[in-house]
């Protein structure tokens, strides 16, 4: 077996790196367990903020890689640690599904209609009425975050509308881009990385399909990076992006040949 990025971690993408929807991309998982056994630090980076690291921890088990919660980092995670660092005692309105707003709970973050931020995150359980109310929210000039900035999440079935979708409706309705963002590209989401693990930034690796977020956070933070081409981006994408990937394969299956 040749191992073709010389990387001691691996962070992964999920959703179109190693899986759209409920089905494993092909050769994904059999990479993932090699790594493993070759001793090299496996963790999941999702940008996907509407559900819980227990629900990913699930889903990878499912699908036949045995993951555990400290393999999983969402942009929830990075949101909460920014929150609890740089706005302490600020409250929030939060645009998101239950699990999303139980774990801001959680972390003792004050949830209220009349918030100091509105916090938008990837809501499938959406309404009109939680738009009208950050609106209104923005509008009094309340400070605006997102826990990410993907404009779509890929699925097996068709792309499902995500934060940037949302976050390019609230701009055209009361003018206002959010401030802060804190998942992949942007630095919340490498602090975590880099309090956890210690190797020199050049042996980490970050592998994703997506050129704006996946790749750029790599490149942003001085790791590695690995384009997958089995998501979003295709090679005429890559060509036009002016954004120049460490490695491109066609999947997460040719990282061991």
């Amino acid at each position: 077996m040749e191992l073709k990025i010389d990387a001691e971690v691996f962070l992964f993408d999920l959703d179109g790196t190693v899986y759209l929807g409920d089905q494993p991309i092909d050769g994904a998982i059999e990479t993932l367990k090699m790594l493993t056994a070759m001793g090299k630090k496996v963790f999941f980076l999702t940008n996907n903020s509407s559900k819980d690291k227990s629900e990913y921890v699930l889903k990878l088990n499912k699908i036949g890689y045995p993951a555990v919660k400290e393999q999983v980092l969402t942009s929830t995670m990075a949101t909460i640690q920014y929150l609890n660092t740089r706005r302490k005692g600020k409250s929030v309105y939060p645009i998101g599904t239950p699990t999303f707003v139980a774990e801001i709970k959680a972390a003792g973050i004050e949830v209220k209609e009349d918030a100091d931020i509105v916090l938008l995150a990837f809501d499938t359980t959406l309404t009109y009425d939680k738009i009208w109310k950050a609106n209104i929210l923005l509008e009094k000039g309340r400070e605006f975050m997102a826990t990410h900035p993907d404009i779509v999440c890929p699925s097996d079935i068709g792309d499902m509308p995500d934060v940037g979708a949302l976050m390019a409706l609230l701009e055209c309705s009361c003018g206002r881009a959010p401030s802060v963002i804190c998942g992949k590209p942007y630095s919340p989401m490498a602090e975590i990385i880099n309090s956890i693990v210690n190797v020199e930034k050049e042996k980490i690796v970050m592998v994703g399909d997506r050129l704006y977020t996946d790749i750029l956070f790599g490149i942003n933070n001085g790791y590695q990076s690995l384009l997958v081409l089995s998501g979003e981006t295709t090679p005429e994408m890559l060509a036009s992006s002016g954004i120049q990937p460490t490695h491109v394969l066609p999947s997460v299956k040719e990282i061991i040949a």
